[in-house]
């Protein structure tokens, strides 16, 4: 009991929840809502119906994320077709995370991608040529200790887990490189989705956990490992 209140005690808190990652997800809710012509008392409404809370300053990381996932469902705005920006920008920040660059920036990531396709900046990237940087930044990850699960691995999860996909796959991946020099060094004890679950008050199953948590939890240790080696963190 005494690590468990320890593990409360040592984390920003907001009003019972953590600092980090709840304001910007209300903030993602509203764009969200905004886009899909919702105004605030129909999103109360559902939001009542969906995770029987009436106010979003409530909410854990977990419902926000819900409401989120709910409200973007379907939509196919003018940058769907650009998820290839966003996961080339995730896997940058997993580098900075785990301490394999210091610039997380989009000025450091369109240099990376400038040497790897001729290609300009990052927002001129297509699809096409955004494969191969994606590929070179996984292949990087790997060689700072990240597994990438294979698809018999991610199937054998998803067939228990409703919901579950590669994209949850790779952030727990990312996640376990990030938990393994901190369970080394006894930064963090025991394992460490049970340290997460205590410091973000997550359910027990990681499995279970949305996108959003994840990426949550992944800041947290990041911010911690980064700290315990002695480097500057940014958000």
């Amino acid at each position: 009991m005494a690590e468990v209140r320890r593990l409360h005690s040592e984390q920003p808190r907001r009003q019972g929840k953590p600092e980090y990652g709840c304001q910007r997800l209300i903030i993602a809710v509203r764009a969200a809502c905004k886009r899909q012509g919702i105004d605030d008392d129909m999103r109360k409404d559902i939001q009542v119906k969906l995770v029987g809370k009436a106010s979003m300053s409530d909410m854990s990381i977990g419902d926000l994320g819900r409401m989120l996932d709910h409200f973007n469902k379907g939509w196919k705005g003018p940058m769907g077709h650009r998820a290839h920006i966003g996961k080339i920008k995730a896997l940058w920040w997993s580098l900075y995370w785990l301490g394999a660059i210091d610039e997380p920036g989009d000025r450091a990531i369109s240099a990376f991608v400038e040497r790897q396709t001729g290609v300009s900046a990052l927002k001129f990237l297509d699809h096409r040529k955004a494969a191969s940087v994606i590929e070179a930044l996984k292949g990087w990850l790997s060689r700072c200790g990240v597994e990438w699960p294979t698809a018999e691995e991610v199937g054998t999860i998803s067939d228990h887990t409703p919901g579950y996909s590669d994209l949850h796959a790779d952030r727990h991946a990312v996640l376990n490189a990030l938990a393994e020099p901190l369970l080394a060094d006894r930064v963090i004890r025991g394992h460490h989705s049970h340290y997460l679950q205590v410091a973000l008050e997550l359910i027990p199953n990681s499995h279970m956990w949305t996108t959003a948590e994840l990426d949550t939890a992944i800041r947290l240790l990041g911010r911690k490992l980064r700290r315990h080696r002695g480097k500057e963190v940014r958000d």
